[in-house]
């Protein structure tokens, strides 16, 4: 059962799970090229707000929440590459910031094909940027990537393909856990 969240409030210190729909579209060379729907769960560890430059209090404008991405599981069907799996890269930190309702974030992924014997990763960070209402975003928040990344062998490194395009559809709160942290301000 998806959970409300209050727009243009800033949520204290917490780990937030949300049920997510992501729209990627992949060229993978010998392969093609196909839009694959990817629809799992991504978690989001996030920290103490960050008060703004010169601010004494919490506030939607001035803040800043950042949140570390702990786990992502993205599972999806495509006419080209069959069963996709798209897992969070561990080995670059993936990170998101919203401040003032400006959304950016960075994250590594693993993207699997296992029908092709493929496994790749993001030679980067996705860069993904959004204008957000809500912490953590919920709804149909339009984030989509920023530049196409390149995709290497997780193996041998070498280039096999891109991520051209990345586009959250929809996500839902489902779970939310507080740090037991508490702010002086």
């Amino acid at each position: 059962m998806a959970i409300d969240v209050k727009p243009h409030t800033i949520p204290p210190a917490g780990v937030d799970t949300v049920d997510i729909t992501i729209e990627e579209t992949y060229d993978v060379e010998g392969v093609g090229n196909d839009t694959v729907t990817l629809k799992g769960r991504l978690v989001a560890d996030r920290t103490v707000p960050l008060l703004g430059h010169g601010e004494r209090k919490i506030d939607w404008k001035t803040s800043t929440v950042v949140a570390r991405f702990t786990d992502l599981n993205l599972s999806g069907n495509s006419k080209v590459f069959g069963p996709v799996h798209v897992t969070l890269d561990t080995s670059v930190p993936s990170f998101g910031t919203v401040t003032a309702g400006k959304c950016a974030a960075a994250i590594g992924v693993n993207v699997g094909m296992p029908q092709h014997g493929i496994t790749l990763k993001s030679a980067e960070p996705v860069q993904l940027h959004s204008e957000v209402r809500t912490v953590p975003p919920i709804g149909d928040e339009k984030t989509e990537s920023v530049v196409p990344v390149d995709l290497v062998d997780a193996v041998t490194g070498r280039k096999r393909g891109s991520l051209s395009h990345a586009r959250v559809s929809w996500r839902e709160l489902v779970h939310q856990t507080a740090h037991p942290v508490k702010t002086q301000l």
